[in-house]
């Protein structure tokens, strides 16, 4: 039988520094293939009470006819301004919670610009575009 000296210190097996890079190499390749095959982000899954996960900057965009970017928030009001200098539109999208026998989260869309026949234009078409049809009108 194997007998041990206690009073010496362990030393575990050798493995050359050449494996433990190509182990560590192999786990990180492993993993930047995993996060690459993980689906895009879909703007059409909307997050109960995130108001910011209704509609994208995009589609904001392109009913409202100049870029838009979300200001920083909180979740539930969200408000998205024109990139451009030169216009002063933006677009807001509150979250609130029905209080009713079924509780659920309406979304109300108000856009703000100098042209308010326009805006209503848009703000219909903003609510068009929230799936579940659960944005108030």
């Amino acid at each position: 039988m194997y007998e041990r000296n206690y009073s010496e210190p362990y030393v575990g097996p050798q493995v050359p520094y050449s494996t433990q890079g190509l182990a560590v190499i192999t786990i990180i390749v492993a993993m930047l293939a995993a996060f690459a095959f993980v689906p895009a982000r879909d703007p059409s899954k909307v997050i109960p009470g995130v108001a910011c996960s209704v509609l994208s900057e995009t589609e904001i965009s392109s009913v409202v006819g100049t870029p838009v970017r979300l200001s920083p928030t909180t979740g539930t009001l969200c408000r998205y301004v024109a990139t451009e200098a030169s216009n002063e539109r933006s677009v807001m999208v509150i979250a609130t919670r029905e209080v009713t026998p079924h509780p659920r989260v309406a979304y109300t869309v108000d856009v703000v610009e100098p042209s308010p026949q326009l805006a209503s234009y848009e703000k219909s078409r903003l609510v068009a575009l929230i799936p579940g049809h659960v944005a108030q009108r």
